[in-house]
């Protein structure tokens, strides 16, 4: 029978017999017979298979050919295998290993389209059920996950994402679980997603990469969290360890925030007082600079009657600008100044954020030699919200972390072609 080149080497070790279009349907089946002498090995376990048991029918769903569903029917063999001493379907080289209803090239096709769009969007356009799809993408990234390799990084930010919340209102506590995310500064990919907001999900990371990769990281920033910062410590002695400025700005505006509070409590009742409430805590904690005339005239009325707060603004300007020195000599002068500030006010809250802050000084004047930041973290970790949002929540954790990996890394069909995937899936 002649057949246009088009179906041509539709399947490996298989020949094109026959086509038949069902225009009405909308379906093209193309029927295959298995080439004589090849090889049946076993779909468990890959050994060579022996003498012949049986065989049945395929019907498989394969990539559409002009809007038109494609099936491909053939025979499979079944034959006794040495090794699992039993009887075994061969393996079939273009048959998806996630299921044995669909081709290698089409379960490859979904998952690309699973990159970009929601598993339930991508089941509705391909007439498949939700589940089985999910099915299909979590082996599939389980797959190309067997192939992916840590690439080579030297400064690193590490930061956690809430992943959801367990627990049950009528009986025992919320639990709220967290996943760890590195991140590479220079390339601005995530690199590694862990299981846990842990110094053991951390360490993980690095047993990971090895000691070698790991001699050569020359910065780790984070957040003030003790594990991060004793597994950095731990495995990277080389690198410098940095606290992330936004954390720590954000210590402090809650510190300022709570002093706020206790200063409206004192206050007298009257239109002043109204001027410090709750609802225009964020006209305090804003830069002056950044505030427009009338919310500069709201924070001058308040400063000028009371002067509780208008030492509260200064202090708050003077620590906005802290970052922004040129070394750590000139940042030290700056934080003496406000500790003078402290003291002479009295501000028992400020006082012990002072105090806490005095102590990490060793860590936090690393700032002013690297100047770097987790904000290219904080914003992956909102393109992640907005991925969790998308799929309304992720109940495994770690198809969670393969999706993360996917939209925010290399783990996808940009940097893992086709033929490798092909080759790995046995």
């Amino acid at each position: 029978m002649n057949l246009p080149r088009f179906f041509q080497n539709v399947a490996p070790n298989f020949s094109v017999i026959d086509v038949k279009e069902w225009l009405n349907w909308g379906v093209i089946e193309i029927y295959l017979r298995k080439n004589q002498g090849g090889k049946c090995t076993c779909s468990v376990c890959g050994s060579e298979l022996g003498a012949l048991r049986g065989k049945h029918p395929m019907n498989i769903k394969h990539l559409p050919i002009f809007n038109y569903e494609c099936r491909l029917i053939f025979w499979r063999e079944k034959r006794d295998c040495p090794k699992c001493k039993k009887a075994r379907s061969e393996a079939i080289e273009f048959l998806a290993r996630e299921t044995p209803h669909l081709s290698l090239e089409y379960s490859w096709w979904l998952g690309r389209f699973c990159e970009i769009a929601p598993v339930s969007k991508v089941a509705d356009r391909a007439g498949m059920d939700d589940v089985t799809l999910y099915r299909i993408d979590y082996e599939r990234l389980r797959r190309m996950f067997q192939l992916y390799k840590i690439p080579s990084v030297k400064r690193i930010s590490v930061d956690e994402i809430h992943a959801h919340t367990r627990g049950h209102p009528g009986g025992g506590k919320w639990k709220r679980s967290y996943l760890t995310i590195v991140t590479d500064l220079d390339t601005k990919k995530v690199i590694w997603a862990g299981p846990a907001r842990s110094k053991e999900t951390l360490d993980e990371f690095f047993k990971i990469i090895g000691p070698k990769m790991c001699s050569q990281i020359t910065v780790v920033v984070t957040d003030q969290f003790d594990g991060y910062r004793a597994s950095a410590r731990e495995y990277c002695p080389n690198s410098t360890f940095v606290l992330d400025r936004f954390h720590l700005l954000k210590n402090f505006e809650e510190t300022l925030n709570q002093e706020r509070k206790e200063i409206y409590t004192r206050a007298e009742d009257g239109e002043v007082k109204d001027k410090m409430s709750g609802k225009f805590r964020f006209l305090l904690l804003k830069k002056a600079s950044r505030r427009t005339d009338k919310q500069a005239r709201h924070i001058e009325t308040v400063a000028s009657a009371n002067k509780e707060f208008y030492h509260l603004e200064l202090i708050k300007e003077r620590m906005l600008h802290f970052f922004d020195e040129p070394t750590a000599e000139d940042g030290m002068k700056v934080l003496l100044e406000i500790g003078e500030w402290i003291g002479q006010c009295g501000f028992g809250e400020l006082g012990r954020w002072y105090r806490d802050f005095m102590r990490e000084w060793d860590t936090i004047k690393n700032w002013f030699t690297c100047r770097v930041t987790t904000a290219l973290s904080e914003g992956l970790n909102n393109v992640i919200k907005a991925l969790k949002r998308r799929a309304f929540g992720y109940r495994n954790l770690t198809y969670f972390r393969f999706k993360i990996m996917q939209v925010c890394g290399y783990l996808n069909s940009q940097h893992v072609s086709f033929s490798e995937y092909a080759k790995a899936r046995m």
